[in-house]
């Protein structure tokens, strides 16, 4: 346990050890931190709380072993990876707080596991750039594709292409998760928390949560979700359901 240590500087020689199963660098200060191949008994891996700009790697098959991964209060940037679904022993999922993209990969509905699923708080609102440099490139180069620009401060601020707006001379980019919340919460039978609010959902909620009988926590609220509540939501009679914030949500408040 490394944690509230004011660590700013990643900590290359534990890449020198094998056999971790917990490993826990919360709330220092570090701007970046690598997901060791070598860590394949990792079972708990806890960067929350720092300030860390990266993406989440492409492949995390070889972090399989993990139950428990907390990256929650980071600049995690880039999309959820469709590898998610090698990680088939996760309980615990916190992604929230970052300024992650795109939309929710069906693959987290393959972890049969997943207790708890946080995955909110992305929405950071349209930005746009006046300057060239700002994007580190031309406008007529741009051919598609993730793209980031720098904000005064010197930090960045990313994109997926369907949220890139050219605006000659400016670019506009809006983060977030969007899309619908996907179907088949069925196959994570033994969920407690869902919590996906604060980001730029759309769509109806899907009928199946209200069979997720362990569920104690579901939180949707500020979205862009429309239709009418499930009333297999009325299932839920223990859960804490709160749907505020979707103003074209249709039924009783909640």
């Amino acid at each position: 346990d490394l944690s509230r240590n004011g660590l700013k500087k990643s900590l290359l020689h534990l890449g020198e050890s094998t056999s971790y199963t917990y490993l826990n660098v919360s709330h220092n200060v570090f701007t970046s931190f690598p997901f060791n191949d070598a860590w394949r008994e990792l079972e708990t891996f806890d960067l929350s709380n720092n300030n860390i700009f990266q993406k989440i790697p492409e492949n995390l098959a070889p972090l399989s072993s993990l139950k428990d991964l907390f990256i929650s209060n980071n600049y995690f940037y880039g999309s959820v990876p469709n590898s998610i679904r090698s990680l088939v022993r996760m309980e615990r999922l916190h992604l929230d707080h970052n300024a992650l993209y795109g939309t929710i990969p069906d693959d987290i509905l393959s972890l049969v596991r997943l207790r708890e699923l946080k995955l909110s708080h992305t929405r950071q609102g349209r930005q746009c750039f006046h300057h060239l440099w700002e994007c580190s490139m031309i406008i007529k180069d741009y051919k598609g594709g993730d793209l980031c620009c720098y904000r005064n401060d010197g930090t960045q601020v990313c994109a997926d292409e369907s949220k890139v707006e050219i605006e000659d001379p400016d670019i506009c980019l809006t983060p977030e998760i969007y899309g619908t919340i996907p179907v088949g919460f069925s196959n994570t039978p033994y969920l407690r928390v869902l919590e996906l609010s604060n980001n730029a959902l759309t769509g109806n909620i899907p009928p199946e949560i209200g069979a997720l009988s362990r569920l104690e926590v579901l939180d949707l609220t500020n979205n862009t979700l429309t239709g009418s509540i499930p009333s297999a939501l009325g299932a839920l009679a223990d859960a804490t359901v709160l749907l505020r914030g979707n103003e074209m949500i249709r039924g009783q408040s909640t």
